[in-house]
C-alpha cells in the first residue's frame, strides 16, 4: 500500500499557528505581577512563636531563589519544635531543587514513606507530600506542597507543567514551596497533629502574603518598553 504524502499545508498551517501564538505571548501588553514579601510573615501565630534561622550562604546559592523565609516555632504546649521553610520565585522562574526527597538523603537521612496527606490552607485545604525521614534512629516527618496565588499543587511534575502555562494566564503569581517539618517525639499521628495545627494558624497569613494586601504589584519591563524609555 502506497504510502500518502504528507500534508504541507496542515504541517504550515500547526507552525503559523505556534509563531503566532508565541508572538501574542511575547508582545501583548504585560499585566500585572504580584512579588510577595516572605519577612512579612508574622513570627507569632496564636500560640506558636518563631525565631528566624540562619540561612548559610551554600544553602542559598543551591536555592537560587528570589527570596527564602527559614523559621523555627514553638509552641509553648507542644513539646517538639517545629520548622518553615519557604522558597519563593517570581513569575517566570522554573525550579525548586531543595525538595526533601533529595536534600534529606543527601544529609544522610533515609526516606522511609513517601505519600499524600491534607494540609489547611486559605479558606480550605490543600493536598501536600507527606514525608518519613530516618536518621541514626530519630524520626522526622516533613510536608510540603507548591502555591501560586490561589492554587496549590502537590505533585513536582504537574507544578512545573503549571508553571509552563502560566505564560498565558492573565494574572501572574509566582510559586512559593512550602515545607513544614518536625521531629517525632510521641508519634507519627501526634506530629501530625502538631504540624496540622501549625499549617492551620499558619493558613491564613501564609496566603495574604502570597497573594493579598501584602504582595507587591509591578508591572514588568518588556523588551518593548525598554526600547520606549531610550527614545528621545
Amino acid at each position: 500500500m502506497a504510502k500518502s504524502p504528507p500534508n504541507y499545508f496542515i504541517v504550515f498551517l500547526m507552525l503559523l499557528a505556534a509563531t503566532a501564538a508565541t508572538y501574542w505571548v511575547r508582545t501583548r501588553p504585560p499585566s500585572a505581577l504580584y512579588t510577595a514579601q516572605l519577612d512579612s510573615f508574622p513570627q507569632k501565630l496564636g500560640l506558636w512563636e518563631g525565631k528566624d534561622l540562619k540561612i548559610n550562604s551554600d544553602v542559598r546559592k543551591v536555592l537560587d531563589a528570589d527570596d527564602v523565609l527559614s523559621r523555627g516555632y514553638r509552641n509553648s504546649k507542644i513539646d517538639s519544635p517545629l520548622g518553615l521553610l519557604v522558597v519563593y520565585r517570581k513569575y517566570g522562574r522554573r525550579g525548586f531543587a531543595h525538595r526533601p526527597e533529595a536534600c534529606y538523603p543527601a544529609a544522610g537521612w533515609t526516606i522511609v514513606s513517601r505519600g499524600y496527606t491534607r494540609i489547611p490552607f486559605g479558606n480550605g485545604t490543600a493536598r501536600a507530600v507527606k514525608v518519613v525521614a530516618e536518621k541514626d534512629g530519630a524520626r522526622e516527618i516533613i510536608v510540603y506542597w507548591f502555591a501560586s496565588g490561589a492554587l496549590t499543587e502537590a505533585n513536582y511534575l504537574k507544578q512545573q507543567i503549571l508553571m509552563a502555562y502560566d505564560r498565558l494566564r492573565s494574572h501572574k503569581y509566582g510559586w512559593a514551596f512550602i515545607r513544614i517539618n518536625s521531629p517525632v517525639a510521641i508519634s507519627e499521628e501526634v506530629t501530625m497533629e502538631n504540624i496540622r495545627s501549625f499549617a492551620g494558624a499558619a493558613a491564613d497569613p501564609m496566603k495574604e502574603v502570597l497573594t493579598g494586601d501584602r504582595a507587591q504589584a509591578h508591572r514588568p519591563e518588556t523588551p518593548n518598553r525598554r526600547i520606549a524609555a531610550r527614545r528621545p
